[in-house]
């Protein structure tokens, strides 16, 4: 600011300052005045001078502002202090004025750094002014506000676009029925579009549930619904309607977020597994499943996590009436839950006891195609019993829990096959798995768990129901001493002189190779509900 124009604003300055009634506001305009004089007299660091008289008078002018607001005021000693700024300002700069050229010249460095420690704290006070100032305070609160709801408008511009309409909705569904792909495409991106609304959310406190597990359960919020809930709870409602016009599952096999448990208490439970009711996305009922065979702090366990979300991605690719869909899994919920349809008949030991009218040949050909898709897809199931032959609604039979064994064998080692031996699971296994020294799991062993699974469907019982200690089961598997025929009046009328010939010598032939295939199996399942239908 030149040095004329300096001069006509602290005359302004002056004349405003003599109306404003302010002591101090008059006196600090002779002050800077008087600074102003003393700068112009030093003859070195000019600019630096200049600056400093400049912001004197920025100074200057906020005092005379604020003085009538101030005066009598908590905020008075605001502008005291700012008047003693310019105070010391003048001392030291009329110090500098009065020396001649010559102790100037020597003592130039000198002179620098006072000019700058008095822009400084010129700089300081201005600024304590400026932000103690009720107008300051106010403008910055407006700008504070203004700056939030560009923001808000930001956000929800760009929230808007993630939503997805009905009509597109409605024209996935016209697609799909014509045999089109974009009810699938249109899953994932609504999958995608929840994973960028909730990112990678805090993991909640883990609590322990009545059986001493340890789970992990989902935060419910307590906040009012804001424009990211509206949003998250739109798609979630897409979503679930896209599901139910199609039946198509999930896309994106890893739900983490999108399943929630109803309770702590899970449905059913065993020493190497346990299974909770949920749902996905707040709507569709779910069974969560979880192997408890590896702690948490065991290495294994995260090799473990990641071969399961290898084997979902192919697992959940499979589409057969018979085999229960898988929808993915969730590892941030403790162990690696595996989320399914929620079979509301339970298993076919349920639901032959609950409907005793049902035919349980028709059951058993249901499972038995579920098998063969799995067998022609090169799947071994590894762990065929009818506690995982379940029944939807509709009555349809869908395998489940194909190919986990194999995974735990091959993670864990021979631990699970030890586990599930212990739980009777050694009733439905193939003479070969316990006399082999590396257990294989083989096509020919499903079909002679099939073989046992039949006759468990046929009498209600578990194999081998006369012995009571699955050690003596074991005994006779190596004496090579089957099951007798049932007797049971619920197996009699299905348990044909044919079937039982099968089952007898065709499922459970001691040497693998002499094991009908599930093929066969099948068919002759179906000669025999029609010989008996006759």
């Amino acid at each position: 600011m030149p040095t004329s124009m300096i001069d006509s604003t602290l005359g302004a300055l002056q004349i405003a300052a003599t109306f404003s009634g302010v002591p101090f506001a008059s006196g600090a305009v002779m002050i800077v005045q008087s600074i102003s004089s003393a700068c112009s007299q030093v003859a070195v660091h000019k600019t630096k001078s200049a600056q400093l008289v400049q912001r004197c008078t920025t100074l200057l002018n906020t005092i005379n502002e604020q003085s009538t607001a101030f005066a009598g005021t908590e905020l008075a000693k605001d502008l005291d202090e700012a008047e003693a700024v310019l105070m010391r300002v003048h001392r030291r700069v009329q110090r500098w004025s009065g020396s001649g050229k010559v102790k100037r010249f020597l003592k130039s460095w000198q002179i620098e750094r006072d000019l700058d420690k008095c822009y400084a704290d010129v700089n300081a006070a201005l600024e304590c002014l400026q932000l103690s100032s009720p107008m300051n305070i106010i403008k910055m609160q407006q700008q504070s506000i203004d700056m939030m709801r560009q923001h808000q408008m930001t956000m929800e511009e760009g929230l808007q676009q993630l939503l997805i309409s009905p009509r597109e909705v409605e024209y996935a569904v016209q697609q799909h029925n014509q045999g089109g792909s974009a009810a699938r495409e249109l899953m994932r991106i609504g999958q995608e579009r929840l994973v960028h609304i909730r990112g990678e959310q805090a993991t909640p406190t883990p609590s322990t549930n009545v059986l001493g597990e340890t789970v992990v359960e989902s935060p419910e919020s307590s906040c009012p619904p804001s424009p990211v809930m509206t949003v998250q709870n739109q798609l979630e409602q897409a979503l679930l309607d896209l599901h139910r016009l199609t039946n198509i599952p999930p896309t994106i096999p890893i739900l983490n977020n999108q399943i929630k448990r109803v309770n702590s208490v899970p449905v059913c439970w065993g020493r190497c597994s346990t299974v909770y009711e949920g749902s996905w996305l707040g709507g569709k009922k779910v069974a969560l499943k979880t192997w408890q065979l590896v702690d948490r702090n065991n290495p294994r366990s995260q090799i473990l996590q990641e071969r399961f979300e290898h084997e979902i991605i192919v697992w959940s690719k499979l589409k057969h009436e018979n085999v229960l869909t898988l929808y993915g899994i969730v590892t941030n919920m403790g162990p690696v839950h595996i989320i399914s349809p929620w079979q509301e008949n339970g298993t076919v030991l349920t639901y032959r006891r609950n409907n005793p009218d049902v035919d349980p040949l028709k059951l058993l050909r249901q499972a038995a195609k579920g098998l063969e898709y799995l067998h022609n897809n090169q799947i071994v199931h590894g762990h065929i019993q009818c506690s995982n032959l379940l029944v939807s609604s509709e009555g349809i039979v869908t395998v489940c829990d194909f190919g986990l064994t194999q995974v735990l064998l091959d993670v864990v080692g021979e631990a699970p096959v030890v586990i599930l031996s212990t739980t009777s699971a050694i009733r439905w296994h193939a003479p070969e798995l316990g006399a082999a020294e590396e257990v294989k799991l083989t096509m020919p062993s499903d079909i002679f768990a099939f073989g046992m699974s039949i006759l468990e469907l046929l009498t209600l019982k578990q194999p081998y129901s006369h012995r009571k200690c699955d050690v003596n089961v074991v005994h006779d598997l190596l004496a090579r001493r089957l099951p007798p025929r049932p007797e049971e009046p619920e197996a009699m009328p299905w348990m044909t002189d044919s079937l039982w010939a099968t089952v007898h010598d065709k499922c459970w032939a001691f040497q693998p190779e002499n094991r009908i295939t599930i093929v066969e199996l099948s068919s002759h399942l179906e000669e025999v509900s029609a010989s008996l239908s006759r």
